[in-house]
């Protein structure tokens, strides 16, 4: 699993570039890494972006992932 996570992040960020998409200075997480954490969501977890947020965390795939408290007032993507 963890072999197919970087490939998506991977692919995800190397499209994200090819399109020209800009990312806003003030994130803290990369929109590639919001990204591969839906899609792994999807993938790995039923859907659950709990606990896809959780395992990005905790095997240091991206570190700087957002807590549920911290996102849940100005997205609707939350961890």
């Amino acid at each position: 699993m963890l072999n197919e996570i970087i490939a998506i992040y991977a692919i995800t960020d190397d499209l994200l570039k090819a399109i020209g998409h800009d990312e806003d200075n003030r994130r803290v997480v990369r929109d590639a890494e919001i990204i591969t954490t839906a899609v792994c969501a999807a993938m790995f977890f039923n859907g659950n972006h709990s606990k896809a947020c959780s395992y990005m965390k905790e095997h240091g795939l991206i570190p700087n992932m957002l807590d549920k408290s911290l996102t849940e007032d100005y997205t609707e993507f939350s961890c």
